[in-house]
């Protein structure tokens, strides 16, 4: 209850404040002339959003064995992880402890369900950094759009070295040998650990033998995300390009590593706000813009997922008896 509590306070403050600073006769004009077909498709695309990232989470847990959720079952399992992640939101913190019992308790050791979590967040920021740096370098070559060099620039530098640093540190025997690590420090422990995700992630992208629900997944998540956003702005008339939004959206998504509470409300929105405004948005058509979009993307599922969350021991005893081994059969690995 004072998650909620919270929630609504910084949403509220959050509305007032940019609604004070565009003016709150163009922000109240702006929502009364929304379309609504238009907000029928941000419904659309962002249950087309979370499709995506359920069918991505299955296919990632039942790599190698691991236990085949069905959707039911998977759906249930993402909304826990939205009520969690709406407690402690860093880099989605909450989500992962949560996914992570939840394999526990489907009977997956602990090595495993540490990697198949990692590896799961691994490939679904791998794709997000790929699709960042394609629309910028897109952007660059001005096609869709006039955006700032400098929303452009960070994503085509960082992205390359993350991606060449992420592929060095576990190649082959050297990634073999770091991610076999059983030191006790807490540091080369979560090395270790980072580098067998990494590992996951990139058999899941191998050429031949591509886990394909995985990455189709995870680009939809993204992607669908992305255009609610974008129909979110058109639903009040603001002309802009889907890539120009879709580096907005990429720029202003680095606020939820920011340690809030809370799903990280109030970061994200007033950096996203930010950022479309820096696309020449007005400030009244970014705030509602923002808004819409937000209540589609996080206010819809934020209840459900509290609610799942608070079902999670029931949750977690369907996973132990479902995944129960015959008698002497080995634990999933």
């Amino acid at each position: 209850m004072l998650g909620i509590a919270l929630v609504l306070v910084l949403a509220i403050g959050l509305v007032l404040l940019l609604g004070k600073a565009a003016g709150y006769q163009q922000v109240l004009d702006a929502l009364e002339s929304a379309s609504t077909p238009w907000l029928v498709a941000c419904f659309v695309l962002e249950a087309l959003s979370y499709a995506g990232y359920v069918v991505a989470l299955r296919a990632v847990v039942a790599m190698d064995g691991g236990p085949r959720f069905s959707p039911l079952i998977a759906t249930r399992v993402w909304l826990a992880s939205i009520g969690a992640t709406r407690i402690v939101s860093p880099a989605g913190a909450g989500g992962m402890a949560i996914i992570y019992w939840l394999l526990r308790r489907a009977r997956m050791t602990a090595g495993a369900a540490i990697s198949r979590v990692l590896g799961f967040n691994i490939l679904v920021f791998a794709l997000f950094g790929v699709w960042a740096f394609a629309t910028a370098l897109v952007l660059l070559l001005s096609v869709g759009g006039d955006v700032p060099l400098g929303m452009e620039l960070p994503w085509l530098i960082a992205i390359p070295l993350i991606a060449v640093a992420g592929l060095w540190i576990s190649q082959g025997s050297r990634g073999r040998r770091i991610a076999a690590d059983t030191s006790h420090g807490w540091v080369r422990k979560t090395v270790a650990a980072a580098v067998r995700g990494i590992i996951v992630a990139r058999r899941t992208l191998e050429p031949g033998r591509m886990n394909v629900p995985a990455v189709a997944g995870s680009v939809v998540y993204w992607a669908a995300d992305v255009a609610c956003l974008w129909a979110a702005l058109r639903a009040i008339g603001a002309e802009v390009s889907l890539a120009g939004v879709a580096l907005a959206y990429a720029t202003a998504y680095i606020a939820l590593l920011v340690p809030l509470p809370t799903g990280g409300y109030g970061a994200i929105d007033a950096a996203a706000t930010f950022t479309l405004t820096v696309l020449g948005i007005p400030l009244a058509e970014a705030v509602v813009g923002v808004v819409v979009w937000r209540f589609f993307n996080f206010w819809l599922p934020t209840i459900p997922g509290l609610i799942e969350l608070g079902r999670s021991g029931n949750l977690g005893r369907h996973l132990a008896e479902d995944n129960a081994p015959a008698q002497g059969a080995p634990r999933t690995t």
